[in-house]
């Protein structure tokens, strides 16, 4: 077939990320694959050979103008191009990709990159809702992360499919000598939604209770001593500022380490013993499944059932309720201070990881493909 992708950007992002896995992936298995993005920004991923990278927008300075450029860039370069199926990555791309080619016979598939239910402390905006629910309904198709969105979403939207992103890693065959450390990955201005300040709470309290417990003789805290807490992301003056202040406040500045953005987190992975996904929501949680590749024991912070599509069991990892510190004292203390149960968790939770391999996930998608296909034919 030939695919054309709509993506805003080839950096930083992980969607953008997955755009970049899904163009590289589609080409190896035989299509032809043309990505239209802004040019103007940095590409931080690898794009394959044979893979067509054309310019989305005619400028990056005026927003109306860089937007409105790209419906006139990308209903001529499809006109050249003449794709089979647009995919249209997040929801201004896939409404671009849409009016760009009204008119025409193409199929447009929007792809969401986060969930629609939110909790109460992080509701949605009204215009998140509008595209999520109303828009949505304009498209071919629309792909969402997991079965628990899709079970969300019901009756609202008829053109729902589950597709998870895709594993970016290879998973380990022999196990890696891991070190003594926990490792958290995410971008710092979103702590609060990537719930980094739950994190550092946790981490602060736990050492506060052994410490408390080794006055009487009982506790493991010179264990725990010498384990360190990693967080990699970049982060914007103010976030860092924020999150370095909290780990003075709860006396852990010694033991936190803030990595700023980190290009190869594989190596990360590969050393640390534990992984945290600390999020209050999360969509999916890509870290969590290259962590667990990578033989992380990992532990993740659950909403609503999202995250638990990944970890199904205690076999694989452990789950906790979002924004809860105690919760997430409890689910660390286990994994640091149970050798066993860790040592025990980490093959399972490689082999859980191959579910997401991006043949599985090019497999899913040639099936939507091909539904579409003959859904325009008939």
């Amino acid at each position: 077939m030939k695919i054309c992708i709509v993506c805003g950007r080839l950096c930083y992002g992980g969607a953008e990320r997955v755009a970049v896995l899904w163009a590289n992936a589609f080409r190896q298995s035989g299509h032809q694959v043309m990505v239209i993005t802004n040019l103007y920004e940095p590409i931080t991923y690898k794009v394959e050979n044979g893979v067509i990278v054309r310019n989305l927008v005619s400028t990056n300075n005026n927003k109306i103008v860089k937007w409105l450029s790209s419906i006139l860039n990308i209903r001529k370069i499809v006109g050249e191009f003449q794709p089979e199926v647009l995919v249209g990555v997040m929801a201004t791309c896939s409404f671009v990709a849409k009016i760009s080619t009204c008119g025409g016979d193409i199929p447009v598939i929007a792809t969401e990159h986060n969930s629609f239910e939110r909790p109460k402390s992080a509701p949605m905006s009204i215009f998140s809702k509008f595209f999520k629910f109303k828009v949505n309904r304009i498209y071919d198709a629309v792909t969402v992360l997991t079965k628990a969105d899709e079970a969300f979403i019901g009756n609202s939207l008829s053109n729902v499919h589950v597709m998870p992103n895709p594993l970016a890693l290879t998973p380990l065959n022999v196990l890696a000598t891991k070190k003594k450390y926990v490792l958290a990955a995410g971008r710092l201005d979103e702590w609060y939604t990537k719930g980094f300040d739950v994190l550092i709470k946790a981490w602060g309290t736990m050492l506060r209770n052994e410490e408390a417990k080794a006055q009487s003789g009982d506790s493991e805290i010179e264990e725990l001593k010498e384990w360190k807490l990693k967080i990699a992301g970049r982060g914007n003056e103010n976030s860092i500022t924020y999150l370095k202040k909290l780990c003075k406040d709860y006396g852990v500045e010694d033991s936190v380490e803030f990595l700023g953005f980190v290009s190869d987190m594989k190596s990360l992975y590969e050393k640390a013993s534990v992984f945290v996904l600390s999020s209050r929501y999360e969509g999916f949680g890509m870290v969590l499944i290259e962590a667990m590749s990578q033989g992380c024991a990992c532990i993740a912070c659950d909403y609503k059932g999202r995250q638990r599509e990944i970890i199904q069991n205690e076999s694989q990892g452990l789950c906790c309720e979002p924004d809860n510190v105690d919760a997430l004292v409890n689910t660390l203390q286990r994994m640091i201070f149970d050798d066993n149960y860790r040592e025990s968790v980490r093959p399972n939770a490689i082999e859980r990881s191959k579910f997401y391999s991006i043949s599985n996930v090019v497999d899913r998608w040639e099936s939507l493909f091909n539904k579409i296909k003959s859904n325009s034919v008939s």
